[in-house]
């Protein structure tokens, strides 16, 4: 048997080291999404400053709305609760024993339909997983301190958010 000389370790060295490198190289463009983790989010609405807001202090923030209608639910011990809309249609706000509870984010269509995104488009920084995750619908249950935060898409775009702050 002969003797493994230096030339040849170093050899199979190289040959392990390139292995690893196309690995990385197939892991960095078929494998990873394209997107950047780092990039900045546009803020939509700052939830915390909108849930569990009267109506004065939710027109401070979003600025002067305007009635809607009336939204009935009896699960939620709603007989006749105001329907407020903010920015041109764009937010919509039902007040639930007079705090904005059920807020909706709409037109949100150029944006991507991605967790860090639709989080973002909130202010919220925690980047949990949604408990429910399909093609059309990412939702949160008990995020922070609101009951429930759903997602709705359109194809590849965000279509609208929906956040139930206090009621189920």
């Amino acid at each position: 048997m002969e003797p493994v000389t230096v030339k040849r370790k170093w050899a199979n060295w190289k040959f392990i080291a390139f292995i690893v490198v196309l690995i990385a190289i197939f892991v960095k463009f078929f494998v990873l999404n394209d997107h950047d983790e780092n990039a900045p989010v546009t803020v939509e609405m700052d939830l915390s400053q909108v849930a569990f807001r009267n109506q004065d202090e939710v027109e401070a923030v979003l600025g002067k709305g305007k009635l809607d209608s009336y939204y009935k639910d009896e699960e939620a011990g709603c007989d006749k609760c105001p329907k407020m809309i903010y920015r041109d249609g764009k937010i919509e706000i039902i007040y639930i024993s007079e705090i904005a509870d059920r807020i909706m984010l709409k037109d949100l269509s150029d944006y991507d339909f991605e967790n860090r995104v639709i989080l973002g488009l909130l202010n919220l920084k925690e980047n949990i997983a949604p408990k429910l995750d399909e093609d059309k619908l990412k939702r949160w249950d008990n995020y922070e301190k609101f009951t429930q935060i759903s997602a709705f898409s359109n194809g590849n775009d965000l279509d609208y958010i929906l956040i139930k702050a206090k009621t189920k």
